[in-house]
């Protein structure tokens, strides 16, 4: 019997140690690491604006996150340095185990977009005040992304910042004033983030009247509700800020969790058989997949010709309505009022030829037009709707880019104007396609993948003005044009001249600057121009043209230019000087110098037919 005892024990103690190795594994399989979090409320600035709930909303949010086991650190009214120093500490507590949560409440910023949380001493007088007064919300979630095994922040940051709008007014520009409220979009670089924005990009989260904001309370009231995964409990959020906010704010989620994260019990109560309700499996509608896709195209490329394709494209749904916002954000009414279908159609059928072409169009394709007479009556305009409904496109009953290409029409021109962001930026073609209308707009970027641009429209031509991070000659932007299937830019009228000119004169990243001893001048060199002289030709007396083959019918060369100043000075650029040592940063470029084959500058313009 004594050996059937010794047995005994051994199995239990063999069942004991699987029993711990199983509990191990479970363990390591959900996450052994702890909870923790960096509270962060800022009411009291000296010049930014009172925030009378965001202290208030750190201490609800801090008491909610202790509940549901965490260990939380709380900062209140901390300058930038308090600000930094405490995301030094907690970033310095993170193990690779653990779920580190960053919450805050209080102003945040967006500049060239960056997005940006304020100390309470910011006066951001300037834009080089920004990073001494300020932590740059990347370099936050970078830290987290390298240390925790789940990342989340919660900004309730995009509330109203005098300071920062009559900053980013003055950076940016008057036009650009509405565009830069509330905080920019962003990408995460980790597997296991999610970033949670109080509104949406370019809306203005509200500080509540009632002690908390709409968003904290809704993060409060949902987030920890049994088997509700956080992505789950998210949606309610969203819910709860559009319905007390009557639709002005709308929460926006940003996620590469690939774990599930649960804030409260990962299940529900059971409940008996008899009470337990149907579940319905919704629906996937593939339409407002797009639309959520679009969206997201949308906000990286973020400029409004981009938005106003998106409305267009879009017209029903939550996206749609948020598309509309952001539009409405990024232009002046009276932008706004230049662009209805009645407008757009105007501009790229101005007379009865276009709109006659249009209407046989529609006849060959079988639809009841009425006399092909140039002119669109109610007849015409049924069977322009009819046309796009069978088309799935947009329903208006008027003639945009949309409808042209696909009758295939073509149009006197498109609206002119800067189609891209006024500064230059890269931009991905695959965020381009689908939404930008234009293949010669997708045909430029798609040949210049990271470079940056600003490109527009003017008379039906698209003007691409390209900077390069390092000096480029003649040579290199030639080689450049004939990849593209472009050509160098081919100026014939002072009106064109300034159009030109105005892609590139709001960066001074396209210019190449210095001092000159020899004529004692402090020179600009701006982007290269198709400007070409047949080696044989004499200046000042001719031999000068464009190198599409154009003649040379306009000139705005600079003062006592060209002049030859080394032989083969036979190519073009923009220019300017000012006399001794200068500051050019504020001289404005229109005019033209002429330059050789080892001269070199930071830009080029190329222009497509």
């Amino acid at each position: 019997m004594k050996w059937r005892a010794c047995l005994l024990s051994l199995i239990l103690s063999a069942l004991s140690v699987l029993a711990t190795l199983c509990a191990a594994d479970s363990a390591l399989a959900e996450g052994s690491g702890k909870r923790l979090a960096l509270i962060v409320g800022m009411s009291n600035y000296s010049a930014a604006g009172a925030l009378p709930n965001a202290a208030r909303d750190a201490e609800a949010f801090d008491a909610f996150l202790k509940d549901q086991g965490f260990e939380t650190d709380l900062l209140l009214n901390a300058d930038r340095k308090g600000l930094a120093a405490a995301l030094s500490t907690f970033s310095r507590k993170i193990r690779p185990d653990d779920t580190a949560l960053f919450y805050y409440a209080g102003h945040g910023m967006q500049l060239h977009g960056e997005n940006f949380l304020v100390g309470t001493d910011a006066r951001l007088e300037s834009e080089f005040d920004v990073p001494a007064e300020t932590v740059a919300l990347s370099e936050i979630i970078g830290a987290l992304e390298k240390r925790a095994r789940i990342s989340m922040v919660f900004l309730d940051a995009c509330r109203n910042n005098p300071l920062a709008e009559r900053l980013t007014r003055e950076v940016e520009g008057a036009t650009r004033g509405a565009a830069t409220r509330g905080l920019a979009p962003i990408e995460t670089q980790g597997g296991g983030t999610l970033v949670a924005f109080a509104a949406a990009p370019g809306q203005v989260a509200a500080d509540g009247t009632d002690g908390h904001s709409p968003f904290t309370r809704a993060l409060i009231a949902n987030l920890s509700g049994a088997g509700l995964e956080v992505g789950t409990a998210f949606k309610r959020v969203v819910r709860d800020v559009r319905k007390e906010t009557q639709g002005k704010q709308q929460p926006q989620i940003l996620s590469s969790l690939s774990l599930e994260f649960y804030f409260g019990p990962e299940t529900a109560a059971p409940q008996t058989e008899a009470v337990q309700p149907a579940v319905a499996v919704p629906a996937i509608d593939p339409e407002a997949l797009v639309a959520e896709k679009d969206f997201k195209k949308a906000l990286r490329v973020g400029t409004a010709r981009i938005w106003r394709f998106f409305v267009e494209k879009h017209r029903t749904g939550e996206y749609a309505q948020l598309g509309r916002q952001m539009l409405a954000q990024m232009e002046p009414v009276s932008r706004s009022q230049s662009t209805t279908a009645q407008a757009i159609e105007d501009r790229l059928l101005p007379g009865k030829d276009a709109r006659r072409n249009v209407q046989l169009a529609l006849s060959a394709k079988g639809l009841e037009i009425g006399a092909a007479d140039g002119v669109f009556g109610e007849q015409t305009r049924a069977a322009i709707r009819l046309y796009q409904s069978q088309n799935r496109q947009p329903i208006s009953g008027f003639v945009g880019e949309h409808t042209a290409k696909s009758l295939g029409i073509s149009f006197s021109q498109s609206i002119d104007g800067i189609y891209s962001a006024a500064k230059p930026r890269e931009y991905n073609i695959d965020d381009l396609k689908g939404l930008e209308t234009d293949e010669r707009v997708l045909k430029a970027v798609g040949c210049l993948p990271h470079y940056h641009m600003v490109y527009g429209m003017f008379q039906g031509h698209l003007y691409v003005a390209v900077q390069s991070p390092v000096y480029v000659q003649a040579s290199t932007a030639q080689f450049w044009t004939k990849l593209c299937g472009a050509h160098l830019a081919a100026i014939t009228s002072d009106a064109e001249n300034e159009f030109v000119a105005s892609l590139f004169n709001s960066d001074e990243s396209f210019f190449n600057t210095g001092y000159d001893p020899r004529g004692t001048v402090s020179y600009k060199m701006g982007p290269w121009i198709g400007l070409v002289q047949a080696p044989q030709g004499k200046e000042p007396r001719g031999g000068w043209s464009w190198d599409d083959g154009e003649p040379m019918v306009y000139s705005k060369w600079f003062a006592n230019m060209p002049n030859e100043d080394k032989r083969g000075d036979d190519v073009g650029m923009y220019y300017a000087h000012r006399e001794g040592k200068a500051d050019v940063r504020s001289l404005r470029v229109t005019t033209w110098d002429d330059m050789g084959p080892l001269d070199s500058t930071s830009s080029f313009v190329l222009e497509f037919e």
